[in-house]
């Protein structure tokens, strides 16, 4: 799949909350997620613009975890880029092999998402320690699709929201680590 994703800095969590409704976002949910990001033994994601992690999200008395590849970025403008998700019984041993095969632990992320959808889109208001919150907005696109007209709508829906500045294509494991 292509996500098509763009991520804006947000000042006031509750006129953003306030927005996303007023234009008819409908709450999906909230949770929290601890991202453990690893680098290659042969490259390096920083510079490659990959990313490899695994996603804990908790759920009941479980966990729902997720190993994630996102390639590197292919519009200029936004965080467009090829993903592949799978689904993982057991983080520990999912780490075992990983660093068995050379890839080592690079940094852990975590942050509390609200989720909303408003029509196609998924809208996130994403809380991070040390950076405080970010409004993403994502389109998942099959490959071939116009990315140009898709990132389009996306800055429309953040127009709509009031949104028109603050937009970073810096992930968080980026901006955390410009932060050190």
């Amino acid at each position: 799949m292509i996500e098509v994703e763009m991520k804006a800095k947000i000042n006031d969590k509750v006129k953003t909350l306030e927005k996303i409704k007023e234009i008819g976002g409908t709450y999906s949910h909230t949770e929290k997620q601890h991202d453990i990001y690893f680098n290659a033994p042969d490259k390096n994601f920083k510079e490659t613009d990959e990313a490899l992690r695994i996603r804990e999200i908790p759920e009941d008395d479980d966990f729902k975890r997720i190993l994630t590849y996102k390639g590197p970025k292919i519009d200029p403008k936004s965080k467009t880029r090829k993903e592949i998700e799978v689904e993982i019984a057991d983080t520990d041993n999912m780490v075992d092999i990983l660093v068995n095969l050379g890839y080592k632990p690079a940094a852990i992320v975590n942050k509390v998402r609200r989720i909303f959808i408003y029509n196609e889109y998924t809208v996130t208001l994403d809380k991070l320690d040390k950076l405080g919150y970010y409004m993403e907005i994502e389109y998942v696109a099959k490959e071939g699709s116009d990315i140009e007209e898709i990132r389009n709508n996306i800055y429309n829906v953040f127009e709509k929201l009031g949104i028109t500045s603050g937009f970073e294509r810096t992930s968080y494991l980026g901006l955390l680590e410009q932060l050190e």
